[in-house]
This record gives structure tokens, C-alpha cells and sequence, in this order.
């Protein structure tokens, strides 16, 4: 073994580490890697930055820049709004149509844009069936996996996995070659959440209103404003009690008038009765220091959330959101969307102190309360997902029909054999930016630019696992170990490899270290090259058995009170059962 199959090797397992810790963001140590093998000299300066010149990071960015428009322009809200009220039968059998719904759509959209749509209307369809959301957000996200893995451009792993292999010659995969296998796992999938797997869902049952959920009142106290206190005459901006003690004023009672979720610029006065949520100890400290007092002799009333139009509602932080990696107080939340968040939940804790350092994470569920125009307002930013409808304002875009029309015009051009995936995305492109469909600026704001710069980063990781050998010694033990189980196992190695790798790391990591490891080891053993492609892409997308493993998982996790455990639980018989489908089809669809 030389020296540079060693250190290879051992940044690649430094990069696994780092990824699986999750202590560093995931475009930060991607973007590392190339530097770290310039500099060991195992890549030249091209090799090095090869990552932002890669048909499969150009393919995967035009694929977001479409669906993209397609939400810009309302047409996946508009499946999700049709959704909602359609007459689909009763509650289970609604439930089914919907998942058939999903898997329409995530052969052909981001499952991400579509998981983001249509949790709204699974909660919906949970509390009108009486049901805990628990019992339907786990298949919403199964089922758009499951129906990414029908078409190349289906998920951005697919999409990574043949781009490298068209890199490397291999280029017989089109736009519908793994449909057939795809439809066949789809159809296992569903017909496990269906029977075994719904019996193995959790009750997770939830509090009957949102303040008993986050237990906000107990942290909540009214305060009388005196007529000495430094606060009066002084607006909420200038007081900055949020900064100094670490609390918010969620309501002001001025005679038998309730402002609720007051704005900055809103002063105190003499004799108000102000509502404000905090710990015990920092409520205290700010009542001494701003001689605001208890009210006595008086009839206490609960600060009604709905009083003057304000409205409790429970929030998640998308993919791609401003908060994402930042704080409250860093991103001027309150002052950009006249809004309060009264709690946090993140992987199921619930949170009540400090909320403005809190550093954010997608998936985290955030009660905020606010005037109902603030929330339209927050429920219209892309960047956050209301579990509870929001009527939003009408887009200024009714151009729908049109970006469905370049969606399936870029479909069709692939899947006849006219242009290839790379050229019909970028048209595509081209024709969503001059149809104003989407807007260029909205590119730069909006587009989750950390997929881009994660296969940035790591694809001349997968340059350098091929050039120094690396892949072919990591090859050449796969087929020493698999050698007496056969065809049919070195493909069930293959895809429980990469199936144990993406529930621990990034998928998009998994599928570039893998895909040249699989191509060697294939030439190696004398199989059919594709089938150990093919078994990399499944097993790549076979996200089940965690909560982070996949952003559909983690997006559903706080909202549907997931544990650990429940992944586990339901997506380990799921992964089993596809492993075995991989394993008798996949040599029947590309034989050796």
C-alpha cells in the first residue's frame, strides 16, 4: 500500500467522522477535502476543483433552479391546496391516495419541495381522522424516497452516481432505466406502511392545544408597569429586554384593551399589564430592576392568544432558510416578521430560555405567536413550513401552467433520447429565468446552494480514491469477501454498504466514494457494472433507519414526535425488505 492510497484513505475516514459527528456543517468539511489533497499533492489544481465543473453538481443545480420555479409559481402549493379538500374517500383510503400523490411527483420534483408541501395537509388529514400525526408524516417521508428512486433525476444521489459513471464511460443509464426497479420497491414500500409497518407506527399523541404542547404559561407572568418604572414612556426597541434578561413581552393588557405581540416601537406606559415569558430567575431580576410589580387585587385573566387578531402557530425551519445556522437574534426575526417564538423543539426537546442563542437546524419546530398578518407573512417566506394552514397572500405569478409545461418538455426530452439529462435541465433552466417563472435573484437567495458545494467538495475525493488505487484495493477486499456468496451477494454487499453509510454520513458522500469502488470491484468479479451502480443509488436513497439520514426524515421528526427509536424501528424492516429486492432484481434487469 503506498502513501497516497494511505492518506486518501485516511482523510476519507476523517471526512466519514466529521460528517457523522455533525459538529462541523457538511459543506464546510466538503469543501475542505479538495484543498487537503492539493495540498498532499495527490490532485492537481484542475483535479482539485473538477467538483464545480461536474456534469452531476451543474445537473443537480439546474434540477433545484426547476423546481424551483415550479414552487415560485405555485404549482406544487397548488397539488398540496387541491389535496386538502378533494374527495378522496375516507381517512385511510385518503391517506393511500395521497402517498400515490407523493410518489407521482418525487420521480420528477425535488422530495424535499414536495415532503414541504404536503406535511401541512398530512397533519390536516391526522387531526380530521383523529388520529396522531406520528401515524402519518413517517410515510409521507418514506413514500417520496421511495418514489425518487423511479427516475435518474429523481434525487440528487441518483443523479451524482450517473453523472460519475458517465465520467467514467459508462453511460447506458437513461432517464427511465432503473423505473422498473424503482416501481417495484415503490410498490414493496407501500405495501408495508400499509400492513406491518402501520402496526409498527408510534401513538404519539398530542396535547390538545399548542400552549399545553410547549407548556408556555407556566413561564409566562403578567407584570405591572408603575408609575416610577424606568420602562414607562420608553418604546420596546429602546428597552431591549430580549438582550439584557433574555425575555419576551408577549402581550399588553392597557385597560380593557389587549395588544398582542406588540411591535418594537410600541411604548410602555403607566399602569400596563405587560405579559412576558421567561425563566423564573431572569423574570425576577427584571422586575426588580424595572420596578414593575405582581398585580394584586385584581381578576387575572389568561393572556388569549387570539385576542386582536394574534394566532399560535407551530412552524418548521425548511431547508434552505435564512435561520438555518444562525440565531434569532442574528437574523432580526422578530423585527422581520413581527412575530414572537415563544418555544423551541429540536431532536424532541423542548426549549424555553435563551431562545435568541439558539443556533437553528432544519427540522426544528418553532411555536411562534403573532398577529395573523404576521403570519401570513411568515408562512409566504419559503424558508419556513406552517404545520397548521395559513392563508397566504396571492402570488403576482400565475404562470403555473408554464413552468409545468418546461418541467415535462425537460422530462420528455431526456426520456426519448433528444438530448441528454445535463443539456434538457439547462434548458429548462434558461427557459423557467426568461418565462420569469423564477427570477434570477430568487436563484441566488433561495437555491440550497450546500448541495452544490458538498459535491463541489467531494467529488475530487472520488477523483482521488481512483487515481492513487484506493478504490480498486477497496474493491479488490469487497469481491475477496463476497467471493463465495456470488452475484447476487456482491450486490447485497454493495447495497448494505451503502445503505449502513448514508444512514451515518451524507448520501451524496456515500455515492461518490462508492461509485468508483463499485466500478472496479464489478471488473473485478465479472459481473455487470451497472447492476453495482444501480445498487449504490438504492442503497444511497435507502434512508430509513434514522431521522437524519435524509432531510425528508428530518424535516417530519419534531412535527410527528418521533424518537430514535421509531426509525429504527419501521425503516429497519423497510431497509431489509429492499435489500432483498435489490438483491433477486437488480441481477434480472442487468445481467451480467
Amino acid at each position: 500500500m503506498t502513501f497516497d492510497i494511505v492518506f486518501v484513505l485516511a482523510l476519507a475516514l476523517v471526512a466519514l467522522v466529521l460528517f457523522a459527528l455533525d459538529r462541523l456543517r457538511l459543506d464546510q468539511v466538503a469543501m475542505a477535502i479538495p484543498v487537503a489533497l492539493l495540498l498532499g499533492g495527490i490532485l492537481t489544481p484542475a483535479e482539485a476543483v473538477s467538483g464545480l465543473s461536474s456534469t452531476a453538481t451543474i445537473t443537480v443545480a439546474a434540477m433545484l433552479v426547476l423546481g424551483l420555479g415550479l414552487r415560485k409559481t405555485g404549482m406544487v402549493s397548488a397539488i398540496g391546496t387541491w389535496a386538502r379538500t378533494a374527495p378522496l374517500g375516507g381517512n385511510h383510503s385518503r391517506l393511500f391516495v395521497l402517498c400515490l400523490i407523493v410518489a407521482f411527483l418525487s420521480p420528477f420534483l425535488n422530495n424535499t419541495a414536495v415532503v414541504m408541501v404536503f406535511i401541512p395537509v398530512f397533519v390536516s388529514l391526522a387531526d380530521q381522522a383523529e388520529e396522531p400525526a406520528s401515524m402519518y408524516l413517517m410515510p409521507l417521508s418514506f413514500v417520496s424516497i421511495l418514489g425518487g428512486t423511479v427516475t435518474l433525476i429523481g434525487t440528487s444521489t441518483n443523479l451524482v452516481v450517473h453523472g460519475e459513471a458517465v465520467r467514467r464511460g459508462y453511460d447506458q443509464l437513461s432517464m427511465f432505466s432503473i423505473a422498473p426497479l424503482g416501481l417495484i420497491s415503490l410498490a414493496v414500500g407501500l405495501v408495508y406502511l400499509f400492513t406491518i409497518g402501520r402496526a409498527q407506527l408510534p401513538r404519539r399523541e398530542q396535547p390538545p392545544d399548542l400552549s399545553s404542547k410547549y407548556d408556555v404559561r407556566r413561564f409566562v407572568t403578567e407584570l405591572h408597569v408603575t408609575p416610577d418604572s424606568p420602562a414607562s414612556g420608553r418604546s420596546l426597541a429602546e428597552l431591549r429586554w430580549g438582550e439584557r434578561y433574555a425575555v419576551t413581552v408577549l402581550g399588553i393588557e392597557r385597560g380593557r384593551q389587549d395588544i398582542t405581540a406588540p411591535r418594537g416601537e410600541r411604548h410602555i406606559r403607566p399602569d400596563d399589564i405587560l405579559y412576558v415569558q421567561g425563566s423564573a430567575d431572569r423574570l425576577l431580576d427584571l422586575a426588580r430592576r424595572q420596578r414593575l410589580v405582581t398585580p394584586t387585587e385584581r381578576t387575572r385573566r389568561q393572556l388569549d392568544p387570539t385576542a386582536g387578531g394574534g394566532r399560535l402557530v407551530e412552524i418548521i425551519v425548511a431547508p434552505g432558510s435564512p435561520l438555518v445556522g444562525r440565531t434569532l437574534r442574528e437574523q432580526g426575526f422578530a423585527q422581520r416578521y413581527d412575530a414572537t417564538v415563544l418555544a423551541i423543539q429540536q431532536h424532541g426537546v423542548t426549549v424555553r430560555e435563551r431562545l435568541a442563542e439558539i443556533e437553528f437546524r432544519v427540522g426544528d419546530l418553532l411555536l411562534v405567536h403573532g398577529t395573523t398578518a404576521a403570519l401570513e407573512r411568515l408562512a409566504d417566506d419559503p424558508g419556513f413550513i406552517p404545520m397548521s394552514e395559513v392563508k397566504t397572500p396571492a402570488g403576482g405569478r400565475p404562470r403555473a401552467a408554464v413552468a409545468a409545461v418546461i418541467m415535462v418538455g425537460v422530462v420528455t426530452l431526456v426520456g426519448l433520447g433528444v438530448l441528454d439529462i445535463m443539456t434538457s435541465a439547462l434548458t429548462g433552466v434558461g427557459l423557467m429565468v426568461f418565462t420569469r417563472c423564477v427570477r434570477v435573484e430568487e436563484i441566488y437567495a433561495e437555491l440550497d446552494w450546500l448541495v452544490i458545494f458538498v459535491l463541489a467538495g467531494l467529488i475530487p475525493m472520488g477523483v482521488a480514491l481512483e487515481s492513487t488505487g484506493a478504490a480498486a484495493w477497496i474493491a479488490g477486499w469487497v469481491v475477496t469477501l463476497t467471493a463465495s456468496l456470488g452475484e447476487m451477494g456482491l450486490i447485497a454487499a454493495f447495497y448494505l454498504v451503502t445503505a449502513i453509510l448514508t444512514a451515518i454520513v451524507s448520501n451524496a458522500a456515500t455515492a461518490v466514494m462508492l461509485t468508483p469502488v463499485a466500478i472496479l470491484a464489478a471488473a473485478e468479479a465479472g459481473v455487470n457494472p451497472y447492476a453495482l451502480l444501480v445498487a449504490v443509488m438504492f442503497g444511497a436513497s435507502a434512508s430509513f433507519v434514522t431521522p437524519f439520514g435524509y432531510q425528508t426524515n428530518v424535516m417530519i421528526y419534531a412535527p410527528g414526535g418521533y424518537r430514535f427509536s421509531d426509525f429504527m424501528k419501521v425503516g429497519g424492516v423497510l431497509n431489509l425488505l429492499l435489500l432483498l429486492t435489490a438483491a433477486l432484481f437488480i441481477p434480472i434487469f442487468w445481467p451480467s
